[in-house]
Parts: structure tokens; C-alpha cells; sequence
């Protein structure tokens, strides 16, 4: 219905998001010039994503679509190397293939191929040095470059990890002695935090009592209570 309309008014659909069942109108997207961009293997958590399959990017690709594997999870975020590793394992997608489904193909999307999304003369130098395979979940990343600084280095990393705890370690040294002293004092924690004589019990909200009231024809009030004994027979 949307690309009807958009040809009718003559607009151009630049990438449906979330299109995660695309694979049922894809020859219709390539026809219009529109990308997709899916989740990995997200589907049936509600209505609109019930016939969500995760060869969702596998087939639009093959009908020549151009497409891209995005999520809304943070942590998925970061890790959209293995979301797209997923269309190998259902959709058998070459390793290549696999990972331009979030290099080069979400760079075409947003009309930025030019400058980023692979590995050429003349582009951003935005890049990862990993120890593996980058689609495996047992490769871990050595090194990562924005424009061309580099902004991660496992080893450099390693190596400010023991100074860290180093200087954490001296300060804690450092003060051990004058908190060893206040505890001794009763100072601080070892004051008596007993209840003063006008402290005032806390009271839960008003709201909370009349749901309780509400509840209280569907779940009794706590008198209706009964305490296994010896004289019940089983």
C-alpha cells in the first residue's frame, strides 16, 4: 500500500525499517528502489512481527534488495557482527555476504557508501582489528579505529588495567588506617543508629490502602487465614 502511494505521488522509499516480514513483498521493494532493514532472528513477540522468520534478509537479498540487519536492543547494538553471523546459520549467506549486511549495504542505505562502510582508498579509516573470525562469537577485538585514531588496544587496555588496580590498592592503603581509627572511635558506622524516641513509623500511601480495599472481596483481608494442625486428616 505504501510504495502505491509513494508512486503515485512519484516519492522514492529510501529503506523500510523493521521490515521483518519483507520477505513476503520483496520483489515489490526491489522494483520500487527501496532497501530493508530487519532484525537478525527476532519474530512472534507481537502481532506485527507474528511471520517474522530469520531468513528474512537471506531472501530479500536474493530478490535483490538491498538490506541491512539493525536492532533496538543496546546490547545487540554492539554486537551487530554476530546478529548478522545469524543469517549464515539460517539462511546459509556466504561469510562475506553476512557481513555487509552491516558494513557496506547500511552505508548504501544512508547514502553515505562514499565515505564509510568499507575497506577502500579515500574513505573514513573507521575500522576493527579482530583476533578471528568477526561473525564468531569467540573472536574478541584487538583494536578500533575512528577516522583514523586509534581509540582501543586490547594490550594498551591490559596494561592500564594493572595500574588502575595499582593505584586503587595504594589508596585503599592509604586510608585503611584513619577508617580503622573511626571504627574504634564509634564514629561514622559505628554510631548507634537506635530509633529515636520521635521517629515516625512510616505509613503506606492512601492509594495503596484503597487498592488493598479493592482487592479485598477477590482475596479476603487475612481473617479468613487457616493454620494446618494435627486434628486435619489427609
Amino acid at each position: 500500500m505504501l510504495i502505491g502511494l509513494a508512486n503515485e505521488f512519484k516519492v522514492k522509499i529510501g529503506t523500510f525499517q523493521h521490515i521483518l516480514e519483507g520477505y513476503k513483498i520483496a520483489d515489490e521493494i526491489a522494483t520500487h528502489g527501496a532497501g530493508g532493514s530487519t532484525f537478525a532472528d527476532w519474530w512472534a513477540y507481537k502481532w506485527e512481527a507474528f511471520d517474522a522468520i530469520p531468513d528474512n534478509a537471506t531472501m530479500m537479498l536474493s530478490r535483490g534488495v538491498v538490506t541491512s540487519v539493525n536492532s533496538d536492543s543496546g546490547d545487540l547494538a554492539r554486537r551487530l557482527n554476530t546478529e548478522a553471523a545469524k543469517s549464515t546459520k539460517y539462511g546459509y549467506l556466504p561469510a562475506e555476504d553476512a557481513l555487509k549486511l552491516v558494513t557496506i549495504d547500511p552505508a548504501r542505505q544512508l547514502h553515505i557508501d562514499a565515505k564509510t562502510g568499507s575497506l577502500e582508498p579515500g574513505k573514513d579509516a573507521d575500522f576493527v582489528i579482530w583476533n578471528g573470525n568477526p561473525l564468531s562469537n569467540y573472536t574478541s577485538v584487538k583494536q578500533t579505529w575512528v577516522d583514523g585514531r586509534k581509540y582501543f588496544d586490547r594490550a594498551d587496555d591490559a596494561e592500564a588495567r594493572k595500574t588502575f588496580a595499582a593505584q586503587r590498592e595504594a589508596l585503599i592503603q592509604k586510608a585503611l588506617p584513619e577508617r580503622m581509627k573511626e571504627l574504634a572511635s564509634g564514629g561514622k558506622d559505628g554510631d548507634s543508629k537506635e530509633k529515636k524516641p520521635d521517629d515516625k513509623e512510616s505509613k503506606p500511601p492512601s492509594y495503596q490502602k484503597h487498592r488493598e480495599h479493592e482487592l479485598e472481596s477477590l482475596y479476603g483481608n487475612g481473617s479468613d487465614r487457616h493454620t494446618c494442625t494435627e486434628e486435619y486428616e489427609y
